[in-house]
């Protein structure tokens, strides 16, 4: 039995596995790569998706979900295994993703004179999503699902809605698939389940090399970067993602705006996806941790609150320059990749009274990374702009395990995986993650490298 990294090996985005077991092939995650990676995504896939019998997901996210369309184009016909919120939340995200990439093809179409060669087609379309769709079926946490030789069982990851850590069983030997784990404590979500026992583990490591502030007090200093900068005079904009990042800075607004410290401050939630992913929220409270279900049991919504305006037309984006006081902006992408956050980007960027707030994870190459990494120059949308606004970010509210968590998670095995293989994540992280792990647990650590594939058993 072999495992092959496709994805996410050697850096953060594009996760991509396959299991093979003496020709049953088993894909796991079939991502998007994403910032300096993003022309991988041309790329052959690294295998034939023809020979896969099923994909399992761990969760939504686009650098997890985004090639799906793409692996049914090139011949995949097998079932794509999931979390019934994870199948709602891959409609809505991979449709967002091909509008995306139409909309760059048409940009370099009208821009012939600075288009890239070779000339990157979209991968797919929205039809191509539609025809994906019809290969889901969906899960339930906790509950075996037979695949002949193979058993699996999805437990919460508590990363985003419908995110799962995936065991894989056959006879009484186990591999375990963490995909992104999630914060213990983070609103909506339960903390990530304990897993009692593996023979080999496949763990995340995007922060293996440190650790976040304390998600008690993120809130708190949300509330005074805005203050601060509302006093004087300027807009806040957060480039978040659309799915969980959105939502939960709401919920930390939510109980300043019900006791009257945000009176006449607008708050815009400006992503359609975004919006519609709220809607989903609603839909699957069988995700949700019992703080969030008692919120809901005595009628407060966690996502509605004074000074809260939903933007999901152009002309509504377009509308919100015209309303006068105070702006919060919440737009998607997260890593400013695309998306209406470019628009507010160019509107603010160079008025030293506005603070851009970043409240998740930028990859390298990322217009996101390189506001970071302190450029004071930026190109975006053909514009050339001079960075005067105040560049602010909060790793508090990052949905992935930091450093301690991740050990604190590991700690709970009783049967502990005599070999662990580190993906999604950057050199530093993974190799101070990894001798972190021997230094405490002797297992066999292995940093696999894109394209390698290794024997199990």
């Amino acid at each position: 039995m072999n495992l092959e990294f496709h994805g996410a090996a050697g850096g953060v985005t594009g996760s991509h596995m396959v299991l093979d077991a003496d020709g049953m092939r088993i894909g796991i995650d079939a991502g998007l790569f994403q910032g300096n990676e993003a022309s991988r995504d041309q790329a052959d896939l690294g295998h034939d998706p023809r020979s896969m019998r099923v994909l399992l997901l761990t969760h939504a996210h686009i650098d997890h979900s985004g090639r799906v369309p793409l692996l049914i184009k090139r011949g995949f016909s097998g079932k794509i295994i999931s979390t019934a919120a994870t199948v709602d939340l891959c409609e809505i995200m991979l449709k967002d993703s091909a509008h995306l990439m139409m909309e760059a093809a048409e940009h370099e179409i009208q821009h012939s004179d600075q288009r890239r060669n070779p000339f990157d087609r979209p991968l797919y379309e929205e039809k191509d999503v539609l025809a994906a769709m019809k290969h889901f079926t969906a899960i339930r946490y906790d509950k075996e699902h037979d695949l002949g030789r193979f058993s699996i069982r999805f437990r919460d990851a508590g990363h985003i809605l419908g995110s799962a850590i995936i065991e894989l069983s056959f006879g009484k030997k186990r591999l375990v698939f963490s995909g992104d784990l999630g914060r213990p404590g983070a609103p909506f979500l339960r903390d990530p389940e304990k897993i009692d026992g593996a023979d080999w583990l496949v763990l995340e490591s995007t922060y293996g090399d440190m650790d976040h502030g304390d998600i008690a007090e993120r809130g708190k200093m949300l509330l005074d970067i805005i203050l601060e900068t509302l006093d004087r005079g300027g807009n806040v904009v957060i480039p978040a993602f659309a799915v969980g990042r959105t939502q939960e800075i709401l919920y930390e607004l939510n109980p300043y705006a019900e006791r009257g410290m945000l009176n006449g401050v607008s708050c815009f939630v400006d992503s359609p996806m975004a919006i519609s992913a709220t809607e989903i929220y609603a839909r699957h409270p069988e995700c949700f941790d019992e703080e969030t279900l008692s919120l809901l049991r005595s009628g407060d919504s966690p996502l509605e609150f004074p000074g809260i305006r939903y933007t999901r037309s152009r002309d509504e984006s377009k509308a919100i320059y015209d309303h006068k006081g105070p702006r919060i902006i919440i737009s998607a992408s997260g890593m400013c990749t695309g998306g209406r956050v470019l628009h507010h980007l160019i509107k603010n960027l160079e008025h030293k009274d506005s603070t851009i707030l970043f409240v998740g994870y930028q990859a390298d190459g990322t217009i996101g990374r390189k506001l970071l990494d302190g450029a004071r120059k930026i190109r975006i949308m053909d514009k050339d702009l001079d960075v005067k606004a105040q560049i602010k970010s909060l790793d508090a509210f990052s949905a992935h395990a930091g450093r301690n968590e991740i050990l604190s998670w590991l700690r709970s095995f009783r049967q502990f995986p005599d070999k662990i293989f580190l993906n999604h994540g950057e050199h530093r992280a993974t190799r101070a993650l990894a001798e972190a792990i021997g230094t405490e647990f002797g297992s066999e650590v292995v940093i696999p490298a894109r394209g390698q594939r290794y024997r199990l058993c």
